[in-house]
């Protein structure tokens, strides 16, 4: 057997001579094995001229690879011997270890695996990068599940720039696009023709284009609800407030996070400023152009508040109408400036009396405004009543 492939090396055709002799010098097996006269009948196949085999019987019935020339005389004469085919790997000098290296070398390093922040891939992101140049605040996405994904997976030239030059065209400033997409990073998510649409519905319904700036960005979540929500929410002020277009206009600039705000909450706030707090039909209108923040706010709270400034302060109800901020304030730091003021005997709350303080006032600012301005009195004074408070 060994003799049969001896023979079948020694007239084989030299490209797959050249093969298995390019394996043995570069083969990490120890040469060892390969036996000196399988050696010998390669370097004797690889100097003959390349031909292609023809096989004859032999006597002992076993089939002999004749050589049947495929090429001209002259192609044989000068074609090279096959033991210059290949490059002899074991003359190619490898640098030191503690060589200088002189190669580029930094984009070398292990695969980026998935993550929960944007750090990782700051170096490698354009589209982060170009995040971080406009002003986003990327933590902020960290916490949202698979928004990080989402913000890698994104390409800045194809899913980035269309949306800052409509964002740009609807009049967002440039020192504001930042801001905007980090309080609203998934409008790259809606399709461009919903946005356009969604502007086109403005512009139908009389809004200029300084409220449209205004409204997007006092509320950029806005460009996230379809016409037929913001229909319907528009629809719902106008019959249930009557208010007249011009009005709900004016809603809209005033308060468009109102208009977007959780439907049940703003039923439940409706219902208790109307039938628990007692207000009016013209009044709750009143209420809702000056101050449509009042519908945002937590229930029980908003109703607590309103108790102690009229049942304490004996505030009555026109009266917060044309002061409807107290009812935006704590209840805890309404009662602690109130009694403050009862006991310096200052506590006032009617315009048409002197020494009259405005409830406006009595709510603003900090602690060391309210004492200047109000108390007219020391903050240590005011401090040591609220040990006793």
């Amino acid at each position: 057997m060994f003799r049969r492939c001896c023979s079948f090396a020694s007239t084989a055709r030299p490209v797959a001579t050249d093969l298995i002799a390019r394996y043995v010098s570069r083969g990490d097996v120890p040469r060892r094995c390969v036996s000196k006269e399988l050696e010998r009948g390669f370097e004797a196949a690889s100097c003959k001229p390349r031909v292609l085999p023809e096989g004859t019987k032999a006597d002992d019935g076993i089939y002999a690879l004749k050589p049947r020339p495929n090429l001209s005389p002259s192609e044989m004469n000068a074609t090279p011997s096959a033991c210059e085919d290949y490059l002899d790997e074991r003359e190619i000098e490898l640098p030191h270890p503690l060589d200088v290296c002189t190669e580029d070398l930094s984009d070398i390093g292990a695969p980026l695996t998935p993550t929960f922040t944007f750090a990782k891939y700051a170096n490698k992101s354009r589209t982060i990068q170009e995040l971080v140049k406009l002003g986003v605040a990327l933590y902020k996405f960290e916490a949202q599940e698979g928004m990080v994904q989402y913000i890698l997976n994104l390409d800045f030239e194809r899913d980035v720039m269309p949306y800052i030059r409509f964002l740009h065209d609807c009049g967002v400033p440039a020192d504001y696009l930042g801001e905007f997409i980090t309080k609203n990073p998934n409008i790259f998510k809606e399709d461009m023709d919903d946005l356009h649409t969604r502007i086109r519905y403005l512009r139908a319904h009389n809004y200029s284009k300084s409220m449209i700036q205004t409204i997007i960005c006092k509320n950029p979540n806005w460009l996230l609800y379809s016409t037929k929500d913001i229909d319907n929410r528009l629809g719902y002020f106008q019959s249930n407030f009557k208010l007249r277009g011009k009005e709900v206009r004016f809603l809209t600039v005033k308060g468009p996070k109102v208009v977007t705000y959780r439907m049940v909450h703003l039923l439940e706030n409706t219902f208790s400023i109307k039938e628990e707090m007692g207000f009016g039909q013209t009044q709750v209108k009143r209420l809702l152009l000056r101050l449509p923040k009042i519908w945002t706010k937590n229930r029980e709270k908003l109703l607590s508040t309103f108790e102690y400034a009229h049942n304490e302060m004996q505030l009555q109800h026109d009266f917060i109408v044309q002061t409807p901020h107290v009812l935006l304030c704590r209840k805890t730091r309404l009662e602690q400036r109130h009694l403050f003021l009862v006991e310096l005997k200052k506590a006032q709350y009617d315009p048409s009396k002197p020494m009259y303080v405005s409830p406006r006032a009595l709510i603003s600012g900090t602690d060391v405004d309210f004492c200047r301005d109000v108390a007219q009195t020391s903050t240590d004074v005011y401090n040591a009543f609220l040990k006793t408070f």
